[in-house]
């Protein structure tokens, strides 16, 4: 496993080749139990209160948020945004040491989000690519860096992952059952389920998958709620050679979006662009207009379908 020197890890040889060869990697330790604590509080804070609700950060990933029947994971995006004790932590710095020995020296602090499955009934995450949510104007090179904040294993629903998955193309996904109201997608055809490997961690250690790797999580059958904080880091993305088409994103059309869209049109673009500036790392202009460029396309193309 890694060794921690000066206060950050330093991934071996052997386990930078296991990413690059398989598209995945799991750590023991990516932070302290103190550092832990500290997070898990926040998020339970932040869950409790429904923190960006009304802007469409706060939502139900997996089932409809009308339906108190419909298996539900709250999720919150950019939990930073509403505890600034976040940008704070030690899982932050550690986890961007290990970022940029996986990307490079160029490699931020692109996003953050977080996750609960409710005890027992918590259902499981579909196998998809992250770079299956992203635009497909833009190529893309990123990590994400998944820390659970309570031990998790297959009862609970650890992280799983088909090896090798991210050295093809982004595959074919659609919304669960068909239906564009859920946020959640799922990978549906391209591979075997049977080559998945779980992979169970201690609290405060932490998986790591690129983009297009594949990847699960299965239901939580456990008595206790399982919590998950997840930072995602990135170099620039570059726009695409030949942009793709990703029908299940033109399709969609959740509570979430409807929530972000009246948000905007209330003025929310102008808070965005001032957190783009606030949480840039080092004031770096450059990463800072690609990202706010990247973003109003996104807020035009909410705003062109408002009334979808």
């Amino acid at each position: 496993m890694s060794t921690f020197e000066a206060s950050f890890p330093v991934l071996s040889d052997a386990e930078k080749a296991h990413f690059q060869e398989f598209g995945y990697l799991a750590l023991n330790r990516i932070t302290s139990p103190e550092d832990v604590a500290i997070i898990r509080e926040t998020l339970e804070s932040l869950f409790e209160s429904k923190a960006g609700y009304e802007e469409g950060a706060h939502f139900n990933f997996a089932g409809l948020e009308d339906d108190p029947e419909d298996p539900g994971i709250p999720q919150i995006v950019g939990p930073r945004n509403y505890a600034r004790i976040l940008s704070k932590t030690e899982f932050k710095g550690n986890a961007l040491a290990v970022a940029r020995q996986l990307l490079g020296p160029e490699a931020y602090l692109n996003s953050d989000h977080t996750l609960v499955k409710p005890a027992i009934k918590g259902p499981a995450t579909p196998w998809h690519q992250d770079e299956a949510f992203r635009d497909p104007r833009y190529e893309y090179k990123e990590i994400s860096i998944w820390m659970p904040l309570q031990p998790v294993d297959v009862i609970n629903g650890c992280m799983e992952f088909i090896p090798g998955s991210h050295l093809g193309d982004i595959l074919p996904h659609r919304s669960p059952n068909n239906d564009p109201r859920v946020h959640a997608i799922e990978c549906y055809e391209g591979f075997d389920p049977a080559q998945a490997i779980a992979c169970p961690i201690p609290a405060g250690g932490c998986t790591i998958h690129s983009g297009r790797t594949l990847h699960a999580a299965g239901p939580n059958r456990s008595d206790a709620p399982r919590y998950a904080y997840v930072l995602t880091f990135a170099i620039p993305p570059i726009p695409a050679k030949t942009p793709r088409v990703l029908p299940w994103l033109e399709k969609q059309n959740t509570a979430r979006l409807d929530r972000s869209r009246a948000w905007l049109r209330r003025g929310g673009l102008f808070i965005e662009v001032w957190r783009v500036f606030r949480n840039t790392e080092l004031k770096d202009y450059g990463k800072m207009f690609s990202k706010l460029k990247r973003k109003a396309l996104i807020f035009f193309s909410l705003w062109k379908n408002k009334n979808r």
